[in-house]
């Protein structure tokens, strides 16, 4: 297999680069082979502008890759580079400074060092070969661990998949909107290849959440409509006397508009409360959503970074008060500030 993927590598080497899969980075224009591969270990410093020969270190030459593993090879360009966004820890890369939407990183024991606050119990873990939490058990840890091609496809992918993420199946797509936003996609990105929080927003062109489906390949149990055996409620959503949830809903439910008697407020007046809202998905592309025609619905970015931060789970805290500074943690102290984001039972402190 390695020395078809030489044989492959050196046809793209030989001119067929402009016919790769479009896309985001990595795809088309910007597939450029030699960023991680190299046929024959030989060339020299300044003679190739795309080799970058200081990567392979004193115990190459690899099999197929300028490093030995895929994570490592990946995180040389994104962890702590100038060149491409930092995406291990905190956040040292290209865009430092940014409040990244899918946050950090982190490894298992005895591979990378994690940065300060990154652990394993605060998001994916590379090289972690742990059950993800809530698997059904059809997933089989890779060998070597968690990698990230096990989420991005390394060689692009069809130019409507968001981030070159992979699909649950062949008929499911993240495609998305740049600039112009188009309520048909299913992500927009105000700028292109922007990773900052503020620049990324999800439509909801369909019933159910196009993101959680890419989740639920690997976090099975804790994705599904409402009624389904593994979330319990029923089609639509709890009702009053109705069948409770047994796990929160990530599609199909919106948050609750229905105004119940005073003192209180419904689940919809308290989102719209808050200065700083968490991400939901909206079919009108407004991500406020009035208590006329509420469209506004939770999934798994609205919790958690995907990547992950130094909260357990990658959960974000968020108090939303427009006061304190937010960052990738949130601008809260405790998972309950995340809750009152829409629930409205207790207080924030």
């Amino acid at each position: 297999m390695k020395r078809l993927i030489l044989i492959l590598m050196a046809v793209c080497l030989g001119g067929l680069v402009s016919v790769a899969l479009a896309g985001d980075y990595h795809s088309g224009s910007t597939l450029v082979c030699s960023d991680c591969h190299t046929a024959h270990w030989s060339i020299q410093p300044g003679h190739d502008a795309g080799f970058h020969p200081e990567l392979l270190g004193p115990s190459g030459p690899y099999d197929y890759l300028l490093l030995n593993h895929v994570n490592e090879l990946c995180l040389s360009c994104h962890n702590e580079n100038s060149i491409a966004p930092d995406v291990f820890g905190a956040n040292h890369g290209k865009y430092s400074g940014t409040v990244r939407r899918a946050g950090g990183l982190n490894a298992a024991a005895g591979h990378l060092a994690n940065d300060v606050g990154y652990t394993e119990v605060t998001g994916h873990s590379l090289w972690s070969s742990a059950m993800p939490p809530g698997n059904s058990g059809a997933y089989v840890p890779p060998a070597d661990g968690l990698e990230c091609t096990g989420c991005h496809a390394q060689h692009g992918h069809k130019a409507f998949q968001y981030r070159n993420l992979r699909q649950p199946t062949s008929a499911d797509t993240l495609d998305y909107a740049v600039t112009t936003n188009n309520l048909n996609k299913a992500v927009f990105e105000r700028a292109p290849r922007s990773y900052s929080d503020a620049d990324v927003d999800y439509n909801e062109p369909h019933q159910w959440s196009d993101y959680a489906k890419f989740c639920g390949m690997c976090h099975t149990n804790f994705h599904g409509v409402g009624g389904a055996a593994n979330m319990g409620s029923a089609a639509g959503g709890y009702v009053n006397g109705g069948i409770p949830w047994k796990r929160h809903p990530v599609a199909d439910v919106n948050i609750g508009a229905t105004q119940p008697s005073a003192p209180y407020v419904s689940s919809l007046t308290q989102f719209n409360s808050h200065v700083n809202r968490v991400k939901v998905m909206d079919s009108q592309g407004l991500w406020n959503g009035t208590t006329a025609d509420n469209t506004v619905t939770p999934s798994c970015f609205s919790c958690h970074r995907s990547h992950g931060d130094k909260n357990p789970f990658g959960l974000i805290y968020l108090l939303g008060n427009g006061v304190n500074p937010v960052t990738e943690e949130g601008d809260g102290a405790m998972y309950k500030n995340l809750c009152r984001q829409c629930h409205t039972q207790g207080a924030d402190s």
